[in-house]
């Protein structure tokens, strides 16, 4: 008979701590990655299976203790979950056009049938082609376009 680990003091302290990192990096930054709680799901599954064979065939049977909660893990984890709501508020904010669009929205709409009317025309700003130096100007400009429109929130040319 092959001898068996004894489970030891921490020996569900680096169970918890892995599920708290993966919860941790799944809701902080699902905004981001929208795939990864299905990955978390598959390797939960794969981590059960492989947790089991852990315990009933390398460690001794573990000493139930009465617990009335996980501890500690469980301020740990809800105060992950209050910063994931604000770390992926500001991941949506700052990575969409949302804010921008509210602003127009808002703030500069003419027509109340279409209030995105002219959005994307105020959002993108005004090149002018001359203005390019000898060195970097386009060689060819078959449709001679006098003006380039970018993303941005520049002033046009001569303002």
């Amino acid at each position: 008979l092959p001898i068996l680990q004894t489970f030891g003091n921490l020996g569900l302290f680096y169970e918890y701590l892995e599920m708290v990192i993966q919860f941790g990096f799944i809701t902080l930054f699902v905004a981001s990655f929208p795939l990864a709680p299905l990955l978390a799901l598959i390797n939960n599954i794969l981590e059960i299976r492989v947790d089991s064979w852990k315990l009933t065939t390398q460690f001794r049977r573990p000493v139930a203790a009465k617990a009335h909660s996980i501890g500690v893990w469980q301020e740990i984890l809800n105060g992950m979950a209050v910063i994931s709501v604000v770390t992926n508020a500001f991941i949506v904010a700052f990575t969409s056009d949302m804010i921008p669009r509210l602003v127009y929205y808002y703030s500069y709409y003419n027509s109340e049938s279409t209030p995105m009317a002219g959005y994307i025309n105020s959002s993108l700003s005004v090149f002018d082609v001359s203005d390019f130096r000898n060195i970097s100007r386009p060689l060819l400009n078959p449709m001679n376009y006098d003006i380039c429109r970018y993303r941005d929130y520049r002033y046009p040319p001569h303002h």
